[in-house]
C-alpha cells in the first residue's frame, strides 16, 4: 500500500515536545475533522450520503454535540435517522415472522448450532453500526499517513533522526501503530535497525515517567511538601496519555 508524506505537520508536532506527536496530531485532526462535519460540509450531497450511511460513534457524536452548532448537527442526524430507520426495518425482519408477526423462538432454536443465530446477528449488526464512524474512519487514515511519514523522515533525513531520538517517545498505541507500519513499509533489515533506536527510547521515555509520577505520589507526604516537584507535577495526566493515547483535559 502506498501513502502519502505529511512532513510540515510532523515537523510541527516534534518541535511540541510532547509525550507522543503522534497524539498532537491525531488530536489536531480530531478538532479539524468536528468543525469539517459543522461547517459549509453539511449540505454537500457526497458528504450527507457518506454520513446518512456511516454516522458517527458515541464518542464523536458527544464531541459534534458540544460544539453548540445544534442546526448543523440536527441536518445532519435527522437524515442519519431516516436512514437508520430504514436499517432498522430490515435487520429486524429476521427477527420476526412475516406470515404471524409472532418472534421466531422456534427457528432460534433450530439454528443453535449455526454460527449465528438471527438475535445474535441483530446484536452483532447494531454494534457494528454504533462503533462506525465518520471521523474516526478519517482520523484513520490521516494517522496512516504521519505514522508512514515520521518512518520515511526517519531513513531519509538525519536532522529529523536526531530530533526523534531525543524525544519522549510515543504513547503505547502509537508506539504499536508505528512498529506495525514498520513491520509493512520497512526492509527487514531497515525495520530491524528501526526497532533497535526506537525500543531504548521508549523504555527510556516509560521509566523517566514512572520516576516522576512517583514522586508526585510522595509530594503528599508532609515530609516532602517543601521539597521542588521537579516535573512531576502533571506526570499523572503524561502518564494516562502514555497508556492510553489520550489527552486527559
Amino acid at each position: 500500500m502506498k501513502y502519502h508524506l505529511e512532513t510540515i505537520p510532523v515537523w510541527d508536532a516534534y518541535k511540541e515536545d510532547s509525550e507522543c506527536p503522534l497524539c498532537i496530531l491525531e488530536n489536531k485532526a480530531e478538532k479539524q475533522y468536528i468543525d469539517f462535519f459543522l461547517g459549509s460540509s453539511v449540505m454537500e450531497p457526497d458528504v450527507r450520503i457518506e454520513v446518512n450511511k456511516i454516522g458517527f460513534c458515541p464518542e464523536h457524536f458527544t464531541l459534534l454535540y458540544k460544539v453548540q452548532n445544534r442546526l448543523g448537527l440536527a441536518l445532519l442526524t435527522h437524515t442519519h435517522l431516516k436512514e437508520t430507520i430504514e436499517k432498522f426495518k430490515k435487520q429486524t425482519a429476521a427477527l420476526m415472522n412475516e406470515q404471524s408477526g409472532s418472534f421466531l423462538f422456534s427457528k432460534m432454536i433450530k439454528r443453535k448450532t449455526e454460527k449465528q443465530n438471527p438475535v445474535d446477528h441483530f446484536y452483532t449488526q447494531i454494534l457494528k453500526q454504533r462503533d462506525n464512524c465518520m471521523i474516526c474512519n478519517r482520523i484513520n487514515e490521516a494517522l496512516k499517513r504521519y505514522t508512514y511519514t515520521i518512518l520515511h523522515l526517519w531513513d531519509n533525513d538525519q536532522e529529523f533522526k536526531k530530533q526523534m531520538m531525543e524525544s519522549k517517545g510515543f504513547c503505547l498505541y502509537h508506539f504499536a501503530s508505528l512498529v506495525h507500519m514498520a513491520g509493512e513499509t520497512l526492509s527487514a533489515r531497515k525495520c530491524s535497525l528501526f526497532l533497535e533506536d526506537i525500543i531504548p527510547l521508549q523504555m527510556k521515555a516509560l521509566e523517566r515517567l514512572e520516576n516522576e509520577l512517583f514522586w508526585f505520589t510522595q509530594k503528599f507526604d508532609y515530609r516532602n511538601q517543601d521539597k521542588p516537584w521537579g516535573n512531576s507535577k502533571d506526570s499523572l495526566p503524561r502518564t494516562l496519555q502514555k497508556l492510553t493515547g489520550k489527552y486527559m483535559e
